[in-house]
């Protein structure tokens, strides 16, 4: 027998062991120690309230986690992961998760939702296009292993001016979008940085990325997040490539990557690849819609 609990009628130290276990043998590892599970949590803004753990004849079995929030008045939700215990996996146990998580969706009234899977991950995807997702796009999950110390690379004729910020003052831009891609939202990166640049007055583009620092203060890494022109501005490339360097700070020795950039963000993978950048992993973004009344 199937049965379900609430993650939050759970001690944490279990709702982490159940994640480990859920995800144990998986194509990435996703397995983390109880701090960082925690800190995952507060992160990506994971409500145990509305998570599942699932349980065969009583036995831990698997587990989904879920994320909400307002998106222009309409609920928005993301699937922050779904996984099963190597012991059931094979049996069914994922389409009974995925249509319990989808009965708890039309309680919530949620509009959308969204999720991302490994695009080498063909069960799981088929999976999710059972219980009525679909793929809108790929995500590029981008490294850079070389210099940006080149005089090619530097940032000195822009027609620019490039203001720093935190990631929260990007949504003040008229253009400016919470997007699909959950954690790339300027909401989900915690002590995440911007940049806005300007033309004279006129706000044509921003960036949002985070820089991870040693006990030292020593930069050790940059991730760039999202990379964004106004729509219609006449050269939407100038306006990403002043933006990408600012963030990435050409001349500092550190690891650069870029996370979830949406293949069909052209420009943007082009002037990523000009600066160095390769895939190395790549995601589907899926998003089942919902009437919600």
């Amino acid at each position: 027998m199937i049965t379900y609990k609430p993650l939050s009628e759970l001690p944490i130290r279990e709702v982490s062991e159940l994640w480990n276990l859920s995800f144990e043998g998986y194509m990435v590892n996703a397995s983390m120690p109880l701090d960082r599970f925690i800190a995952r949590i507060g992160n990506d803004a994971l409500c145990l309230e509305r998570s599942l753990a699932c349980y065969v004849d009583g036995v831990p079995a698997g587990i989904v986690m879920n994320s909400f929030r307002l998106d222009r008045g309409e609920s928005i939700a993301r699937n922050g992961g779904t996984a099963i215990a190597p012991d059931f996996r094979g049996k069914g146990i994922g389409k009974s998760m995925m249509e319990k998580n989808d009965d708890l969706y039309k309680e919530q009234g949620v509009r959308r939702a969204y999720l991302e899977a490994i695009s080498t991950n063909a069960a799981a995807i088929r999976l999710y296009e059972s219980v009525g997702y679909e793929i809108i796009d790929r995500l590029l999950i981008m490294t850079n292993d070389q210099s940006l110390e080149t005089q090619d690379h530097q940032n000195a004729s822009t027609p620019f001016t490039l203001v720093r910020g935190l990631a929260a003052e990007a949504a003040s831009a008229d253009f400016y979008r919470s997007g699909e891609v959950w954690q790339t939202d300027a909401a989900s990166i915690k002590d995440g940085e911007c940049v806005l640049v300007y033309e004279g007055k006129e706000l044509v583009g921003y960036g949002l990325f985070k820089r991870a620092f040693d006990a030292a203060g020593r930069l050790q890494a940059i991730t760039l997040f999202r990379c964004e022109a106004a729509p219609g501005y006449r050269d939407a490339q100038a306006v990403l490539k002043a933006t990408a360097l600012e963030m990435m700070q050409p001349g500092s020795t550190c690891k650069r990557s870029a996370f979830n950039i949406r293949a069909s963000h052209k420009e943007l993978v082009d002037v990523l690849e000009a600066l160095g950048f390769a895939s190395s992993m790549e995601q589907v973004l899926m998003v089942r819609e919902y009437n919600a009344t």
